[in-house]
C-alpha cells in the first residue's frame, strides 16, 4: 500500500452528484483519451543504472536556461535551485529564513541591510562578498539581461556596499515586498563577471555542482563537497526531461525514478495501492487562468470576456477533472498567499447569460485562438474550454507551442486567449499581481496588456505600506478591481502533489514544485536505485 502525506491544511475531496457526473462525461472522456494516447506513445527504457545516493527525478520540459536571471519558466528553477543560492529562502511554514544572508535589518525606512555569511565560495573557487552580491542584483535589473525577475528588484535605487560582508539595498519610497522578493529563484546570486555561458555551464554557491546537460534528455548534478551548509547527503541528482506525465508514471512504476511531481489526478490516484510509494499533497501557491489579450478587437470588449467567463463551469472543472486536487477559485490569488481575496464567485456558470452578452456585443459565431505551452497537464483544460465555448457559439482553435515560443507569442501581443498558471512564489500578493498585471510589465509578463491606472496606484500604495490591516485593504481593493476588469479569469487553485519511492526522505517543497530543495534529501545507505 502507498503511504499518503498531506502538508498544509487538509483538503476535503468533492463528492460528485448525479448531475455533475452527467455534465462531466465529456471531460472524463477527454482526460482518459489524453492519458491513453500518452501511454501508447511511450517506450519504456528499462531500469536505470546509477551510483548509490543518486536521485533520479523528471521534469516535463527542457529548461530554457540554467542562468537563473534568464530562465523564463519555472521548471528551469527546479534545477537552478540546487546549483545557486538566494539571499533568503522560504521556510517550511512560508516564513523567511536565512540563505546567503545570515541576518537582515532595516536601520531606517527604505533601507534593507543584509549581512552575508563569511567563507562562502562559488563552485569555481571565487569568493562571495558584498560587491559580488551587488553586481549580481544589478545584473537582474539590467535591461540587457532581459530578466523576467527584474520587476522584483526594480524598486531598488541604490546598492550600497558597506564592507566585504554587508550591503544596503535602498528604496525610495520604501518597498515592503523586497525581502520576500529575494526568496525568488530569479534573484539567485551568480559570480562576479557572469557571462552568457551560465545558460549552459552554470556556476553557483549551492549544494550541487553542474556536471552535464544532454539537451532534451538529462541534466546531471554532483554534490559540492565544500557547500557552506555542509555536504548534501546525495552524491548526485539526475533530472530526466520527460514531456509526457504518462511516461513519467511508467518510469516511476518501473523503478527508474525516485520522485515525480504534479501528476494528473488519475495518475496520482493510481499510485494509492503501489507498494513502497508515498504520495504527498501540499498547499500550493499556483492558480490557473484563462488569459485575454485586451488589445484584441473582440476581447477588448468586457462583455465578450464576461460572456466567456459565464460559459465555463469552473466548479465542474475542479470536481470532475481534478477530483479534490484543485479548489474552485475564490479570487485571483491562491489561498496560500497573504491577503488573498476570499469572496463568492462573480462569474457563475450561466450559458444563457453568455449567449446574451455575445449577442449584445455583436460577437456571435466568432473564432478565437487559444495558446498553451507544451505542458500535457493543460491539454484537458484547453479541450474543456474549447468544448464549453462551442456551446455558446464561440469557435476555439488550440495552438500548442514550446514554452519559449509560447512566452514570446504572448509577450509580443500575438495571443488572443491563453491558458497558463501563475504562482505567487514569494507568498506576497505583490509578486503575482505586479508581475502579471501592472502596466509596467506590458510587453513582458503582462500578456493581457492590462493598463489600469487605478489598479497600478493600488499596487504601488500597497508596496509602500507595512504589513497589517491597511496593506490588506489595499490589496483587497486591487484584486476586486482586476476581477471586475477581467484581464484574466482564474480557473482553479492548485493542490500540490508529488510521489516518491526508494526510501527517499528530507526533500523539501514549499508552495510549488519549482521550489524543490534537495540539500537535505537522502536515500537509504544500502541502495541508490528506486
Amino acid at each position: 500500500m502507498a503511504r499518503d502525506t498531506m502538508h498544509g491544511s487538509a483538503l476535503a475531496s468533492s463528492a460528485s452528484t448525479n448531475a455533475i457526473l452527467t455534465r462531466a462525461t465529456r471531460l472524463r472522456w477527454l482526460l482518459r483519451v489524453l492519458v491513453t494516447i500518452s501511454l501508447a506513445a511511450t517506450l519504456h527504457c528499462g531500469p536505470a543504472v546509477v551510483a548509490a545516493q543518486t536521485l533520479l527525478t523528471a521534469m516535463p520540459v527542457n529548461p530554457t536556461s540554467l542562468d537563473p536571471h534568464r530562465a523564463i519558466e519555472g521548471h528551469s528553477f527546479m534545477v537552478t535551485n540546487q546549483i545557486y543560492d538566494t539571499l533568503v529562502r522560504l521556510g517550511e511554514g512560508g516564513e523567511i529564513v536565512p540563505g546567503l544572508a545570515e541576518a537582515w535589518s532595516s536601520p531606517e525606512p527604505g533601507v534593507l541591510r543584509l549581512r552575508l555569511r563569511q567563507g562562502v565560495r562559488f563552485h569555481d573557487g571565487s569568493p562571495l562578498d558584498a560587491a559580488t552580491v551587488a553586481a549580481s542584483l544589478r545584473r537582474v535589473v539590467d535591461p540587457a539581461t532581459a530578466s523576467r525577475g527584474a520587476f522584483l528588484l526594480a524598486a531598488i535605487d541604490r546598492f550600497d556596499v558597506l564592507d566585504d560582508h554587508t550591503l544596503d539595498l535602498v528604496s525610495e519610497p520604501p518597498h515592503t515586498p523586497l525581502l520576500a522578493n529575494l526568496t525568488f529563484p530569479a534573484t539567485a546570486i551568480v559570480p562576479l563577471g557572469a557571462s552568457d555561458d551560465l545558460a549552459r555551464e552554470p556556476v553557483g554557491t549551492g549544494p550541487f555542482r553542474f556536471v552535464s546537460w544532454r539537451d532534451g534528455d538529462v541534466i546531471e548534478l554532483r554534490r559540492h563537497p565544500e557547500y557552506w551548509g555542509g555536504p548534501a547527503p546525495l552524491e548526485s541528482v539526475r533530472f530526466r526531461v520527460m514531456p509526457e506525465r504518462a511516461a513519467q508514471l511508467i518510469a516511476f512504476r518501473a523503478g527508474d525514478l525516485h520522485l515525480v511531481h504534479d501528476l494528473p489526478p488519475d495518475a496520482f490516484a493510481s499510485l494509492a495501492d503501489e507498494p513502497g510509494v508515498e504520495r504527498v499533497t501540499y498547499a500550493s501557491d499556483r492558480t490557473s487562468y484563462l488569459g485575454f489579450n485586451l488589445r484584441h478587437p473582440l476581447l477588448s470588449d468586457v462583455r465578450v470576456r464576461t460572456a466567456i467567463a459565464h460559459a465555463l463551469d469552473r466548479e465542474l472543472l475542479t470536481e470532475a477533472v481534478f477530483r479534490g486536487l484543485a479548489l474552485p477559485p475564490r479570487g485571483l490569488l491562491s489561498p496560500l498567499v497573504r491577503y488573498a481575496l476570499d469572496e463568492p464567485d462573480t462569474y457563475t456558470h450561466d450559458p444563457d447569460a453568455a449567449r446574451a452578452l455575445l449577442r449584445e456585443a455583436g460577437a456571435e459565431g466568432v473564432r478565437l485562438r487559444l495558446d498553451i505551452g507544451a505542458d500535457s497537464d493543460l491539454d484537458v483544460v484547453a479541450q474543456y474550454v474549447q468544448a464549453a465555448l462551442a456551446e455558446v457559439g464561440v469557435d476555439v482553435e488550440i495552438r500548442r507551442s514550446d514554452f519559449a515560443t509560447y512566452y514570446e507569442l504572448l509577450a509580443s501581443g500575438q495571443g488572443e486567449l491563453s491558458l497558463g498558471y501563475w504562482g505567487s512564489d514569494t507568498l506576497d500578493p505583490d509578486f503575482m499581481l505586479g508581475l502579471a498585471l501592472h502596466s509596467s510589465q506590458v510587453g513582458g509578463n503582462n500578456s493581457a496588456r492590462y493598463e489600469q491606472p487605478e489598479f497600478d496606484a493600488l499596487l504601488e500604495r500597497g508596496a509602500r505600506l507595512p504589513d497589517g490591516p491597511d496593506r490588506a485593504g489595499v490589496y483587497r481593493a486591487a484584486q476586486q478591481r482586476a476581477l471586475a476588469d477581467l484581464p484574466m479569469l482564474p480557473l482553479y487553485h492548485h493542490v500540490g502533489t508529488y510521489a516518491k519511492r526508494g526510501g527517499l526522505e528530507g526533500e523539501r517543497v514549499v508552495a510549488s514544485s519549482f521550489q524543490l530543495d534537495l540539500r537535505t534529501a537522502r536515500l537509504p545507505a544500502h541502495t541508490g536505485t528506486p
